[in-house]
């Protein structure tokens, strides 16, 4: 049976929705009902027909679209999603429980302070150690901002959200972009002045410079692209309305930019040492397990290359609150895990300590504080006596530069002795 009227299809139709939700469907949308209803062959009062008409709702939502702001479109959504009974969706534990879990990672950064200062007497904090602690300082803020994201909706669908929790979520969002690029470049850093730290006398160390050099540049541009993508930076967070004046640049290119040069920094500078880390007089088990613990770091890189697939809806996505939350907990990720990967060689020390059999030292029996033990002349085995004074073992990480190449000039004056 076919209504006469469009308003008086709307009419029954509204009717047929509770009480409550007649009164809160804004007047253009109400309007758009008349237009589109008698078009479709439900009956008004057969609300399941027109809940699950395709047709109907996909020209409801034109309408509305054309003729509607953007917080009377929202308003619709919810109002005809709960009437039509579609499953509210949360996602926004992921976002609380993963940056929670992250903090562990902190009893690895501290674990990494205790054994420079413990357990290498007469050691100090050398620059890629105060670059771990304000990266854990930047970890810490960045798990933080992830877990009010998550109390304040974000895993949430945009239309079942309080304008004004919008409005918290994306500036919450532009903080943690920041912060982010911040955590990302001085992990990069840490790990270059590690390097710089364990070869001191390596033919590579210009190269780790330079590579210094580019990330500080590459971290620096991109913080200031992120911080004025929106003029005014206010319209970061209150453009969404589109009750406020201002322009962007193109969030999307922006975004994947930065996560494009992040991978293939990540790749350059975890593969770096490699190659001298192979030309190491080890034996082929201790050779292995530095092998292993460098390429973990690969695992950053991993998390780099999802994290970018998740965000490629970024700006463009009409329910970012749903859309963006996974990039946002995976960005968490990577921070925490670039974390955790910088402190293994504190934690290879700690393991050597209980278990010196299996994690022995680099050269041949040599401890922490001692000379080799072994009473072959270093370096005959390759020819170039100086080849294990260019990588200072991995549980001498402890030592500051300088100790690191008073070591090695001992290494040269031993060998010069027993020659």
């Amino acid at each position: 049976m076919r209504f006469p009227t469009g308003l008086t299809y709307a009419t029954v139709f509204l009717y047929a929705l509770t009480s409550a939700a007649a009164q809160s469907l804004p007047s253009c949308s109400a309007q758009c009902l008349e237009e589109t209803l008698p078009q479709s062959p439900c009956a008004p009062t057969n609300q399941t027909c027109i809940c699950t008409d395709a047709i109907f709702q996909e020209e409801l939502a034109g309408c509305v679209a054309a003729n509607c702001t953007t917080k009377e479109i929202l308003t619709t959504l919810n109002i005809t999603n709960t009437e039509c009974g579609v499953p509210v969706r949360d996602m926004t534990s992921p976002s609380i429980i993963v940056p929670s879990v992250g903090y562990i990672v902190l009893l690895f950064l501290a674990s990494r302070i205790y054994t420079r200062l413990v357990m290498v007497p007469g050691s100090k904090l050398g620059w890629d150690d105060w670059t771990a602690i304000a990266l854990g300082a930047v970890m810490v803020a960045v798990n933080a901002g992830s877990i009010l994201l998550g109390q304040a909706g974000l895993g949430k669908d945009i239309w079942t959200l309080e304008f004004d929790k919008i409005t918290q979520i994306l500036k919450i969002y532009y903080v943690q972009e920041l912060l982010y690029v911040t955590a990302i470049t001085l992990t990069k850093i840490c790990f270059l002045l590690f390097y710089l730290r364990i070869f001191p006398n390596s033919g590579i160390r210009w190269l780790i410079n330079a590579t210094t050099g580019v990330v500080i540049c590459y971290g620096i541009a991109f913080l200031f692209a992120f911080i004025f993508q929106c003029s005014p930076i206010s319209f970061n967070w209150v453009g969404w309305d589109g009750e406020h004046e201002g322009s962007c640049v193109d969030k999307n290119a922006l975004v994947l930019a930065s996560a494009a040069a992040n991978i293939v920094f990540d790749l350059w500078v975890i593969a770096l040492p490699i190659p001298t880390l192979l030309h190491l007089q080890t034996s082929t088990s201790m050779k292995f397990q530095i092998i292993v613990m460098f390429s973990i770091g690969f695992l950053v890189t991993g998390v780099s290359i999802y994290r970018m697939v998740m965000l490629k809806v970024f700006s463009t996505s009409s329910n970012p609150t749903w859309d963006n939350a996974p990039g946002g907990y995976w960005s968490i990720v990577e921070v925490d895990v670039g974390v955790f990967i910088l402190c293994l060689p504190s934690a290879r020390a700690l393991l050597r300590r209980f278990f010196p059999s299996v994690f022995g030292s680099t050269n041949g029996g040599m401890d922490s504080n001692s000379r080799a033990t072994n009473p072959r002349k270093p370096g005959r085995a390759s020819g170039n006596p100086l080849d294990n004074t260019s990588f200072v073992q991995l549980i001498e990480v402890n030592h500051d530069g300088e100790s690191a190449k008073h070591y090695a000039r001992e290494r040269t004056k031993s060998y010069g002795e027993e020659s």
